[in-house]
């Protein structure tokens, strides 16, 4: 097997973080929306099409299982994943898809009580998915909450008729409110998911991706073609950080988990933001339609609506020489492993840390490249080897058979 550099974390300070095309995944016409699981193990994509078509990909093998959901609804398009990762929720036109993503089946569904009703973003907070739920044949537009049980048909109606047509949604750190964007005069509405008391946001005359960050009681929002951050307890905007070429998406920012990256995405470009100080550190010419991150953002991935694609982005770091070679080159050997495995191309003394792909530790030493770490008591599989010394620390797949 190939060993793959996955990231070098502690860069010296004149590094510059960046990313780079890694790979491009063949998934199908309409590839759309996209949603990464917890633990960052698994994608889940959308092909808006007829037969709709719901696909999860591995982030470690890019292996790809297809569930076709034209048995309930064709045209799937948003999608989101509960907290614990166990299932994703999948809105079509009119109905909202379950799907149990520990066996990749389909476990319930639940029917939008409008007919014509068009189903774009949602999100999940808890056991609660919500969503826009609007409609031209229906006389009122406001945001759908149900269960995330399989076998629960509940919900709850919010009422949103601020104007405009409702796309994009996202709920804040706390989950108490949800950011709902639309086409308006106003931009978007801050919606207290326990009062129901709907509040806009000012300073924005349209609006549709949104985001929001993880520690703090704030949001990312596409005002036309720019990018605004906005205060979500004042309901105001403190910060324009940059413009698109041109923005088609509502699905279109994603942000990692310490807030320190947001990756967004326009129809002819994308760009990610330093949010520590607002800045651009990166543009890509080329666009696409949907995107997700891992939690720390060693991998970001964009949905390409007209060709059928995943362009996995991952991150790389222009300095690399600065670091010493040693910890850059070494290796792990031999791989696939039996009974056990070496370092090599270290000096001294480094910490091991062996992993399952969930991130769980299952070995923590300190060890040296004459010695042997001995792996015979675990299955078969694949595991991730981080060694880190004094100079950085890198990350290599391990399989063992």
């Amino acid at each position: 097997m190939t060993l793959v550099l996955l990231c070098i974390m502690n860069i010296t300070a004149s590094a510059q973080v960046q990313w780079a095309l890694d790979t491009v995944l063949t998934t199908g016409a309409n590839t759309s929306g996209i949603a990464i699981t917890p633990d960052n193990s698994k994608i889940v994509i959308t092909n808006s099409t007829n037969p709709g078509k719901v696909k999860i990909i591995s982030t470690v093998t890019y292996s790809i299982a297809s569930i076709d959901v034209s048995s309930i609804e064709n045209m799937p398009d948003a999608v989101a994943i509960t907290p614990d990762g166990s299932k994703a929720f999948v809105n079509t036109l009119h109905k909202t898809i379950f799907i149990d993503l520990s066996n990749n089946t389909i476990c319930g569904s639940y029917n939008a009580p409008c007919v014509g009703t068009s189903l774009y973003g949602i999100a999940i907070t808890g056991n609660t998915a919500v969503y826009p739920d609007l409609s031209s044949g229906c006389t009122q537009q406001g945001l759908r909450k149900i269960n995330t049980a399989c076998s629960s048909a509940s919900s709850n109606f919010i009422l949103d008729n601020s104007g405009g047509e409702l796309y994009g949604i996202a709920i804040n750190n706390s989950g108490v409110s949800a950011i709902a964007t639309g086409f308006s005069t106003h931009g978007p509405t801050n919606v207290n998911l326990s009062t129901s008391a709907v509040q806009n946001i000012t300073g924005m005359s349209q609006s549709y991706g949104v985001a929001t960050l993880h520690n703090s009681n704030e949001a990312l929002v596409y005002n036309g073609d720019s990018i605004v951050r906005v205060s979500l307890s004042s309901n105001t905007v403190t910060k324009r950080i940059t413009d698109l070429t041109f923005n088609t998406s509502f699905q279109n920012i994603a942000i990692t988990v310490d807030d320190k990256y947001a990756f967004v995405i326009g129809a002819f470009d994308k760009k990610v933001i330093d949010l520590s100080n607002n800045t651009v550190i990166q543009t890509f010419t080329s666009g696409q339609t949907n995107v997700a991150t891992k939690s720390d953002g060693s991998a970001f991935y964009v949905t390409d609506y007209y060709n059928g694609t995943v362009r996995v982005y991952k991150n790389i770091t222009v300095g690399i020489d600065e670091l010493k070679k040693d910890i850059f080159n070494a290796t792990v050997y031999p791989n696939p492993v039996t009974n056990g495995f070496r370092i090599k191309g270290i000096e001294g003394t480094s910490e091991l840390r062996l992993t399952d792909l969930n991130g769980k530790v299952l070995l923590t030493k300190q060890v040296t490249g004459n010695e042997t770490i001995t792996v015979n008591n675990l299955p078969q599989g694949m595991y991730i080897v981080k060694i880190i010394t004094s100079e950085g620390m890198i990350e290599r797949k391990l399989v063992k058979k």
